[in-house]
């Protein structure tokens, strides 16, 4: 580490970040550094651990290569609204209304642009909390929301804890308002403030949707304790489940503290453009709208690329009667092949509804339910080939569980399940088992 006298180089902010080992970017750099092709590189790496949507990326560059959408224009030249061009704000209202709540329309006005649902949760962190403040949220989650808050606004964040139940896969992680409650009556006990709530809805990576009720009963209890409460909607266009009941919490009619209710979207994931850098806040407070309208001069979008989001989502034909539908048959029938192979293997699954993940339980197959053994398992499916993402990574409790992404191409799909069953079957018959329970 450099040094000027008694003082580093960089802030200790700085450095605490600079010397984090981020589980999530290490794993992605390998597995980018040597991915598979069937081709090209059938010895490489499949990537199924990285929140990518892979299965309609012909069809994406098709339309983007299309004169309407990446066009360049002189106005793209200069300085913009740092909330985001009116028309991808208009489009990207229209978009929500139609699809989220219909009845309940959208306002381009109360939406915010920033460069990706992170710099989303970042610019939410800076406008709500103070440094030391405590912001919750259900467990296992993505593990970037505990960066994202954190890093920059100095914000603590805290599980709330949601657990496996032995031999019922559908029951466990299960959220109960009354365990919302209690994490917050014993955060408050502590002596610490809770100042926001973050709900994955559908979740990463269960890809579980939460009932409307619960949602409510979430929301009134936010209001009790003057909490924010953030929607993270990022796979809302993504429920592959036709019998699934999701209600966005842009669709309730009467919300029970607007002011503290707040929504987040991207292109990200349902629409698979996680390169595009394209966030979305929605709020009904003013003053929250006037602080994001500010600082989103840090985290803006280019104007380009605006414009071609704003031309994607305003195509209706092509964005409703086509891409979605399309986009949920081949996540839906993805899924069923995971589902149908994992399961045939004896392998456990905790049934989706929606999102791009599977996630399983190869507890049965570590020699003990600790992290070390899980460490162990993914270090030996990442050296057969296959990049998937270790449940404790996700803040699961209960070693064993796995992420794998399904929305990839239908050959790395067929060789990724093939190397993991491999490993699995190999374990048999050595009898690395443990049959332990929770």
């Amino acid at each position: 580490m450099l040094t000027t006298g008694n003082d580093t180089v960089l802030s200790k902010r700085a450095t605490k970040t600079a010397n984090t080992d981020e589980f999530l970017l290490t794993q992605f750099e390998k597995a980018e550094a040597n991915l598979f092709h069937a081709k090209d590189n059938p010895e490489g790496i499949v990537n199924m651990g990285t929140a990518v949507n892979r299965v309609m990326e012909v069809e994406l560059i098709e339309r983007l290569t299309k004169p309407d959408a990446l066009r360049f224009e002189q106005r793209y030249m200069h300085y913009f609204n740092n909330s985001g061009l009116l028309e991808l704000r208009q489009a990207v209202a229209d978009t929500l209304t139609r699809h989220l709540a219909p009845d309940n329309p959208v306002s381009p006005d109360n939406l915010a642009i920033m460069n990706g649902a992170g710099s989303c949760l970042d610019a939410l962190a800076y406008t709500l909390c103070d440094p030391g403040d405590v912001v919750l949220t259900p467990t296992p989650v993505y593990t970037r929301i505990f960066t994202d808050i954190e890093e920059r606004g100095q914000v603590d964040v805290m599980p709330i804890v949601c657990k496996a139940v032995p031999d019922n896969a559908e029951e466990s992680f299960r959220l109960y308002k009354e365990t919302v409650e209690d994490k917050i009556l014993e955060t408050q006990s502590a002596g610490r403030r809770v100042r926001a709530l973050i709900l994955v809805n559908p979740n990463n990576p269960l890809g579980d949707i939460y009932p409307p009720g619960l949602l409510l009963d979430i929301m009134k209890i936010c209001a009790k304790y003057a909490i924010h409460f953030i929607s993270n909607e990022l796979y809302s266009l993504s429920i592959f489940d036709e019998d699934a009941n999701f209600q966005s919490v842009l669709s309730f009619k009467d919300i029970p503290d607007p002011e503290r209710t707040h929504f987040i979207w991207s292109m990200s994931k349902d629409f698979a453009l996680a390169g595009f850098r394209t966030g979305v806040i929605h709020t009904c407070s003013s003053s929250v709208m006037k602080c994001l309208g500010k600082i989103a001069l840090y985290q803006c979008t280019p104007s380009l690329i605006q414009h071609a989001s704003a031309t994607l989502l305003s195509d209706k034909a092509w964005c409703d009667d086509f891409y979605l539908k399309i986009n949920r048959q081949r996540l839906r029938d993805r899924y069923s092949c995971c589902l149908a192979r994992f399961r045939g293997a004896g392998i456990t699954v905790r049934k989706a509804k929606a999102g791009l993940f599977i996630w399983f339980d190869l507890g049965p197959y570590l020699r003990s339910r600790t992290k070390e053994d899980e460490m162990d398992l993914f270090q030996e499916i990442l050296k057969r080939g296959v990049y998937i993402v270790p449940g404790t990574q996700l803040y699961c409790e209960e070693p064993g569980w796995f992420r794998a992404s399904f929305a990839v191409s239908e050959v790395e799909l067929e060789e990724g399940l093939k190397r993991i069953q491999q490993v699995v079957e190999e374990r048999k018959q050595k009898g690395q088992v443990s049959w332990s329970t929770y």
